[in-house]
This record gives structure tokens, sequence and C-alpha cells, in this order.
């Protein structure tokens, strides 16, 4: 019934002999009114905007009930349980701040005798927790849950996939959504998302069992909508962390956009170059005992990713032509913190200057190290790492500083006889014992 129906002069009034129909009124003055209007034919009641704070549904007055509505009111607690032979085969209690804890409280079970149940709306709540006793039956049942976008998505998917899902009939399916839960390492998010998607939860689940090696127990989510070769896809992310994985997986799902595989003990990335891996932009491969990532050259991935963590792995160094032509782009991120590479020359006049170079794409450029205790990589001094063995040519300066010097003093002599010989008019004795020369006369 609509607010334009209420009585005006009482709180509750019969709407046909069967019916009764009440309006704003507390846990009281509702006793009270319905033990006035209701009789042995009641089989119809709806309250709205009802303010209670304990909804005793064990009352005898609910008992012959096929129909019991409490709507758009406020009910802080629901006490005691329905009769055994109650008849009530639909249940609206819509829109009245109902928690969990309020709906099904942990130490009873209100609702464990409607037997009769088919329809029931339980929408615009705030459940978090699906009210799971109430649709697992063997009888066919609508509930209407949505506007409780909390509940969680795995037990819809739960009721979705056991054998009698047929039974179940979701009312306002297109606007009933749920909370998804999103675990990557330390981050942690909820991701609200319609129901609807959970059809292809269940698509996916069947495609996560399909990764190999088998028995790896991966998890796989829907990600996002995204645009691929112009047709819209649900990206899918894909956590195989701390799996004990020796090797990198295969066989992924379509439409992969995130892998996870830290934490395990794979030594490889060659598998990267498996067609599932297409549509891979983000890898996580932290924590593994990864050597080098030459394996990475021609992939589609080096090609095209976005977030790359190789933190924590045994790289000995780092292969820059694999992932130079992708950080000259805008937007890849790339981590490498927590490995010891060896640090040699090479790795002072190439890989110092690239990570300095890409410091905004390798925001943890820092913590890349050397091994042997050397320090950072980026604090490398060309003293430390290039040294060569020494030859002549070491000490050609030398030599030649060494000639120039003879040559001053060579000219300087001649010019000091030349002085002497003008102004005394004799040569001095060096140049006065030396013999005569047939090339004398060109000097004369």
């Amino acid at each position: 019934m609509s607010r334009k129906d209420c009585p005006i002069d009482t709180k509750c009034r019969r709407i046909e002999s069967d019916s009764v129909f009440c309006c704003d009124v507390d846990s009281f003055r509702l006793k009270e009114a319905l033990a006035i209007t209701m009789t042995q034919n009641t089989t119809n009641l709806h309250v709205l905007n009802a303010t209670i704070d304990e909804l005793v549904v064990s009352q005898s007055i609910f008992r012959r009930l096929t129909s019991m509505a409490l709507t758009d009111g406020n009910i802080g607690k629901i006490v005691g349980q329905f009769p055994k032979i109650a008849s009530i085969a639909c249940l609206n209690i819509s829109n009245n701040n109902l928690s969990s804890a309020t709906l099904q409280p942990p130490d009873h079970r209100p609702f464990s005798n409607l037997f009769n149940l088919t329809v029931l709306d339980a929408s615009r709540n705030n459940l978090t927790k699906f009210p799971v006793s109430l649709v697992q039956s063997n009888r066919k049942i609508s509930v209407d849950l949505s506007g409780n976008d909390y509940l969680p998505c795995k037990d819809f998917l739960k009721v979705m996939e056991t054998n009698n899902s047929s039974l179940v009939t979701f009312v306002h399916y297109d606007k009933t959504k749920c909370a998804l839960d999103l675990r990557f390492n330390w981050f942690k998010d909820v991701l609200i998302m319609p129901i609807d998607h959970l059809r292809v939860q269940k698509e996916l689940n069947i495609s996560c069992r399909n990764i190999r090696p088998a028995n790896s127990n991966c998890t796989c989510v829907p990600d996002r909508l995204e645009l691929m070769d112009g047709v819209n896809h649900v990206a899918v992310q894909v956590d195989c962390s701390q799996r004990n994985l020796k090797e990198m997986p295969t066989n992924l799902p379509p439409n992969t956009a995130k892998l996870n595989v830290s934490y395990n003990n794979i030594t490889s990335l060659q598998p990267v170059s498996d067609p599932s891996y297409e549509h891979v932009r983000h890898l996580m491969v932290d924590n593994n005992d990864i050597a080098n990532i030459v394996e990475l050259e021609g992939t589609k991935f080096i090609d095209n990713f976005m977030f790359f963590s190789i933190t924590h792995n045994k790289l000995k160094t780092i292969h820059t032509y694999v992932l130079s032509n992708r950080l000259e782009t805008m937007g890849p991120l790339l981590l490498i913190s927590g490995n010891k590479i060896h640090c040699d020359c090479n790795t002072e006049k190439v890989i110092k200057p690239w990570l300095l170079e890409n410091l905004k794409s390798i925001p943890d450029f820092k913590g890349l190290r050397c091994e042997d205790n050397m320090g950072a990589v980026v604090d490398l001094r060309e003293s430390q790492v290039c040294h060569t063995p020494r030859d002549w040519t070491d000490y050609i300066y030398y030599i030649i500083g060494l000639e120039v010097l003879i040559l001053v003093l060579l000219i300087s002599k001649v010019s000091y006889d030349y002085w002497v010989f003008k102004t005394a008019g004799y040569l001095p004795w060096p140049a006065n014992k030396m013999p005569r020369l047939p090339c004398d006369w060109l000097c004369e």
C-alpha cells in the first residue's frame, strides 16, 4: 500500500476482510492496534514506517498470515522465532535499516520455520551477510536484495553455483549489486559490482582451473571493463602468489591483464612468450629466483607493459636493451629494488647512467645494489670498478713533457752562447772545442 492510503484517525485499518494496513506506529501502538483490527480471517498485513525497537516475531497474531510486510521504517532488533506452523509465503522487510546482525542474530534463527516462504523482499537495507538460510531450500523462491551493495559476491556466486540454483530468482536482477574483495599483497580494496558480472566470474572460475601447471590453485577475478580490438571485454586479474610454483603459469584465462606470481620459486621468465600473456599489462614476480630478463626480449609483454615488478630476485645484471624502448614512452613503471647485481666497469658506464636517465619510470632505482657490499649502483664511482693493466702508453705524457723540457733547455743554452759571443767576442768553452763541419758555412 502507498502512503496516501494510510488511515487518518487510527493507526491501523482493515482494507478488506483479510487485510490490515498500519502507518507510523511504534512497538506499543502497533501491538495495541493489531489487537483491535486483526481477526482470525486476517492473512495480509502491511505496516508502513514503523519504529520498532524489538520486533517479536513469535507473536501468535502472525501465525495465520500468508503475506507480511513491514516497509520503510526502522527495526532495531528481531526477537523470537516465527511459529512452527506459520503460513507466511511472502515476507517484505524492505527499507528498514536492517543489518545482518538484526536480520540473522547469531544466537537464534527467527526465520527457520518459514517453510512456505516463496517471496522475500529485503531490499534497501544495510545487509553485509547473505541470508543463506532464507533461500536454501528445495522450493522456488524469489529474492529481492537490491540496495544492499555490501553483500559479499562470493555468497551470491555460491547460490548461483549450487545444484538448485534454478530455484532461486533474483528480483531486480539488474539493480542488485555485491561487494568484491580485492587483495594483492598488502593492498586491499572493495569493488561494488552488478551481480550479472558473477556470470562472468562463474565462467572465469572454469578457465582458472585450467591454468598450468595443474593444481596451481590460482584465484581469478574480474578487474575492469576494457576496450580491446574495438570490443568491450572484462579484464581479468590472476593471483598465483605463494603457491610454491617453480615456473611461470601458462594457459591463463582470456583477457588476463594482471598477474601476480610473487613469493614462489620461479627461475625463468621464458613462459611469458606464451600466447595467453598477450593482454598482460601488470606483472608482479617479486621474491622469486629469477636471474635475468633476457627471455622477455621480443615478447608482447615487454612491448606493452604498464607495470613490471621484479624486486627481491637474483638478477646478476640488467639488460637495458630489453627495457629501453618501452621506458622511452610515458606511463610504464619498473620496480627492481632488492636485487644485488654484479658490478664492474660496464655497470658504472652503462647501467648507472641508464638508471639516472629513467628515474621517473624506475622510482626505486636507488634500491638496486651491487653484490659484495659495494653499495647502490647509482653511487658507483669509476675508480671503484674501472681498473685496467698499465702499458708504456700510460707514460706517453711524461715522455712528451721531458722532451719539451730538453728542447727548452737547448734553446736557452744556444741563446746564452749567442749572447756571450756578441758581448765578449768569444765562444763559450763547449762551442769553442767543437770541430768545424762542412755545413758550418750555412750558419755564417
